[in-house]
């Protein structure tokens, strides 16, 4: 599973070189967490990561029932963690990048440093979410 992951971040990566300042201008942004409207502009986010920042995406739906509880403790976590970029990813929405991720399960959060997929999780466990960040920011 993360090999197949770790491939379609690269792919993704490759995909799209756009400058940071058209990211910003498109992406709803609040403290450090960043909602991509499309594929093309997550795979922006990841191409243009800082070395050895730390991303977590929360791949989520509208319709998930556990993805609205962990939603708010999300949020929260990128307000105490201003060094660590948070992405909410609506895999109905950003369907070639739910698909190339396999994820099967929402939610699921991957944490991903220098482009790499170093850990994922599926469900709504708040402290092993919150642990996961603190361990690999």
């Amino acid at each position: 599973e993360i090999p197949c992951a770790l491939g379609m971040l690269r792919v993704l990566g490759r995909r799209v070189a756009a400058a940071s300042q058209r990211l910003h201008s498109k992406s709803t942004r609040n403290f450090a967490l960043l909602v991509p409207k499309d594929d093309a502009e997550l795979a922006e986010v990841i191409t243009n990561a800082e070395e050895k920042q730390l991303l977590v995406i929360d791949w989520t739906a509208t319709w998930c029932g556990p993805c609205r509880q962990i939603a708010p403790h999300f949020e929260a976590l990128s307000k105490k963690h201003e060094d660590v970029t948070f992405l909410k990813c609506d895999v109905d929405v950003l369907k070639d990048s739910a698909g190339q991720a396999k994820i099967s399960a929402v939610p699921s959060f991957h944490f991903v440093k220098d482009r790499e997929l170093v850990e994922s999780m599926a469900g709504a466990d708040i402290g092993k979410l919150t642990a996961l960040v603190d361990e690999h920011k």
